[in-house]
């Protein structure tokens, strides 16, 4: 059995959707100033397209966990 992490930020689109920019395994040790400043950057940038729009700002910031069971 294993955990498996990812960072998941959900950004606000201009036409008011939402799209999630997915982060395998974020370093242990991250915080939530670390994050949001990462997300700022690249909302900045406007490097992604998305269907909604360009992104506007941050809806949420998690980290979902998610246990892995080999059966073989």
């Amino acid at each position: 059995m294993a955990m498996e992490k990812e960072l998941e930020i959900v950004c606000k689109t201009a036409m008011d959707g939402q799209h999630v920019l997915n982060v395998p395994a974020p370093l242990d040790d991250l915080t939530l100033v670390a994050a949001t400043a990462a997300a700022n950057t690249i909302i900045a940038k406007n490097v992604f397209a998305t269907k909604t729009g360009d992104l506007t700002g941050i809806a949420e910031i998690r980290i979902r966990t998610t246990e892995v069971n080999s059966l073989a």
